[in-house]
């Protein structure tokens, strides 16, 4: 299938004069296309994109000082704390920030994270009494909270406080809580930012150091941004701050367990960059890995532990699992693609992946979303009952189509882009018929084709060094801020290389006056078979390897040139 290549709108005439910009020694028309695409359009606005960390952003949350003042009193009369976080790399991220915050005022701190194939998603009244058994007297949530209105209710009955620190969405009533702190809040204060689960603790950190009027430690950002970037939230505002910030402080890390990690995930290679790239890629799958097959213990055990020893012993633990999971997700993807074959005229697509662990039904639901570019239900079948998780693309909001059945669901949460529910399975076929003919009466049916954004189209000349220093500036990458994508057309290649196991990847030369620009192209070796006029849309990728840059064109698509005969 074609893909669909979208030129984002120009600036208007004029705007590139504006833009001091002569010491990045890049085209202007280029500059000023890249910057109104991210509507940067002042130069106020630019200066502050591009200085992101010596802006200072502050967002006041309501029940703050509540939280703060309730959490002292706690570490003052030797009350012990347990502290409720999630499965991920955004909820696990963010519990060590709680565990590191309690632990370095002194406190009691009692961590608990639920199992996923057991306990799903949420605090549940199992935990609660497990914490009371503990002598728990305050519970603090991290990335989970904002919907448990009951279990709020029954720790109030069993004289235990909650502090929710939370991301997600809750329209209606608001649980009990003795404070809640969460972005989406329902008051006066507009939070102007959409923190991850762990951007939220790290908040309520930041703020407690300031009450006690000490400096905040660097590991918290970095805490922070690995939760950040590991959950995708959008990087404007103080998120692309906390991730600035954060990967600087993980670049010098002086935490033995990520240390031991990022030494693992760099395969050997110590100048790859630590930057959204390495951590969405290489660390957060590893970290996930343990949650994903059963427990996420010893990923939690690594974000926390001070042990050089017991830090090598768990990062070497978790790789190990992360092959594991690579294993299932290789076997998963392979009973996916039949599936997906016989419902390619559907426009939402859902796969049985029944016998496979849990936690492998997201990613393959996510694979299956930029596969297809379709929204894809993966699920499986376990003691009648259907656990599905879900993910879409940008034309789809997924949580709101599936919220018209929510009285179906045995649990359900999510967001826009991703979701997860329970529902019994002999409601499931039902439910599934009916959610795939809503779709055709969505705009989602108007959407066949992917669509590719593009931020400028320029020349081979263009392809100097300094462009690629350019998009540095604009680190770092990810929701709301990706990476500029370029195109170039009417390019003649000098060489082509099928690559991969399967042969399904391309590698591809262009010369620019008389130096060598090598391309890479994952799968999409079927798009071209011979050297011929092309047109590529790319973005630009550095390599680092022993110290020597190599700079790169990392291939999204590829098309053969239209070529206009004059008569």
């Amino acid at each position: 299938m074609k893909n669909e290549w979208i030129l984002k709108s120009y600036p208007k005439e004029g705007f590139f004069i504006n833009l001091n910009l002569h010491k990045l020694n890049i085209p202007y028309h280029i500059a000023s296309k890249i910057f109104w695409s991210r509507d940067l359009k002042n130069p106020d606005d630019i200066k502050n994109f591009i200085n992101i960390n010596e802006n200072n952003i502050y967002s006041k949350f309501t029940d703050m000082k509540v939280a703060i003042e309730r959490i002292n009193d706690a570490l003052q009369n030797n009350e012990k704390i347990g502290v409720f976080g999630d499965f991920d790399v955004d909820g696990l991220s963010g519990t060590a920030i709680i565990i590191r915050l309690i632990e370095n005022f002194s406190g009691n701190i009692y961590p608990l994270i639920p199992k996923r194939e057991q306990d799903g998603h949420g605090l549940t009244t199992k935990f609660i009494d497990a914490f009371k058994d503990m002598g728990v007297k305050l519970i603090i949530t991290v990335d989970t909270g904002s919907t448990s209105l009951k279990e709020i209710d029954y720790a109030n009955s069993q004289g235990i406080d909650t502090i929710v620190t939370d991301h997600h969405l809750n329209d209606g009533e608001q649980p009990n809580a003795y404070a809640i702190i969460n972005p989406h809040e329902i008051s006066n204060n507009k939070i102007q930012n959409d923190y991850s689960g762990s951007g939220v603790a790290y908040k309520l950190a930041e703020e407690f150091y300031k009450y006690k009027n000490i400096e905040l430690p660097n590991y918290f950002t970095s805490l922070a941004a690995l939760g950040t970037i590991s959950d995708q939230v959008s990087l404007k505002s103080e998120n692309r701050k906390i991730v600035s910030d954060g990967l600087k402080a993980l670049g010098k890390t002086n935490l033995p367990g990520l240390r031991e990690l990022f030494i693992i995930s760099r395969q050997n290679n110590n100048s790859v960059k630590i930057n959204t790239e390495f951590i969405s890629y290489y660390v957060a799958p590893r970290l996930n890995a343990p949650g994903r097959l059963g427990d996420s213990e010893p990923s939690l055990q690594l974000l926390i532990t001070n042990d050089e020893k017991e830090a090598k012993l768990l990062a070497n633990r978790i790789n190990l699992q992360n092959e594991d999971r690579k294993k299932y997700s290789a076997e998963a993807w392979e009973l996916a693609l039949p599936i997906i074959e016989k419902q390619k005229n559907d426009l939402i697509l859902s796969v049985d992946l029944s016998g496979f662990p849990l936690g492998i039904l997201g990613p393959i639901a996510g694979k299956i979303c930029e596969f297809t570019s379709k929204p894809a239900i993966v699920y499986k079948i376990d003691s009648d009952f259907v656990k599905a998780s879900c993910r879409s693309n940008e034309n789809y909001d997924l949580f709101i189509s599936l919220s018209e059945f929510s009285k179906k669901f045995e649990r359900f949460g999510g967001h826009k882009r991703a979701a997860g529910f329970t529902i019994k399975e002999k409601l499931f076929h039902d439910f599934i018929s009916k959610l795939k003919n809503n779709a055709f009466l969505s705009k989602l049916s108007t959407h066949d084709t992917k669509e590719i954004e593009i931020d400028a189209e320029i020349d081979i000349e263009d392809l100097t060094p300094s462009l690629w220093k350019f998009t540095d500036l604009l680190e770092p990458f990810g929701v709301d801020n990706h990476e500029p994508v370029f195109l170039i057309k009417n390019l003649l290649p000098n060489e082509i290389l099928k690559v991969g196991k399967e042969k399904n990847h391309i590698k591809i030369t262009f010369h620019r006056n008389g130096k060598k620009i090598e391309s890479i192209g994952f799968n999409l070796a079927e798009k071209i078979s011979k050297i011929e006029q092309i047109d590529i849309v790319f973005t630009l990728k550095t390599n680092i390897w022993r110290e020597k840059v190599n700079y790169q064109l990392n291939l999204i698509d590829i098309e053969k040139s239209e070529i206009k005969q004059i008569f």
